[in-house]
């Protein structure tokens, strides 16, 4: 009797959680900050990023359980494929590497990273091939 009234409490408590518990764009809003804590990001870059992501990637009752999930276990970026999409779009949609990976200047948003429509800046290419050999044979 006491088992079941444990089971019945853990199948309510489960969706009671769910409802309760923040907005997935507010999760993803604080991992970004919490991983890029050293760089000075424009005041509401993160959330403008955040909401172009969700919805380029869909925000459908599995994709939010997945994301709180994430949030709630704690998972590394190391364990989490969403994780990683989250700050790799992110990096790459903002002037992080047009500046060369200053992390001293302001870091802006500049629209979600596409592959297909602008390339991946490279950060080291100004040490490939400085200012002053560009155009020369």
């Amino acid at each position: 009797m006491v088992l079941a009234g444990v089971g019945a409490g853990m199948c309510l408590l489960s969706p009671a959680v769910y409802f309760i518990a923040p907005d997935t764009k507010e999760f993803a809003v604080k991992l970004i900050l919490k991983e890029f804590y050293y760089l000075k990001i424009v005041p509401g870059s993160v959330e403008r990023y955040v909401d172009d992501f969700i919805e380029s990637n869909g925000n459908d009752l599995v994709s939010r359980l997945k994301w709180k999930t994430t949030y709630y276990l704690g998972l590394s970026y190391h364990q989490s494929d969403r994780m990683r999409d989250l700050f790799r779009y992110f990096i790459l949609s903002t002037d992080f590497f047009i500046n060369k990976t200053d992390e001293s200047k302001e870091v802006h948003y500049l629209g979600m990273y596409s592959p297909y429509l602008n390339p991946v800046t490279n950060p080291y290419s100004f040490i490939i091939y400085p200012p002053e050999t560009i155009g020369e044979v």
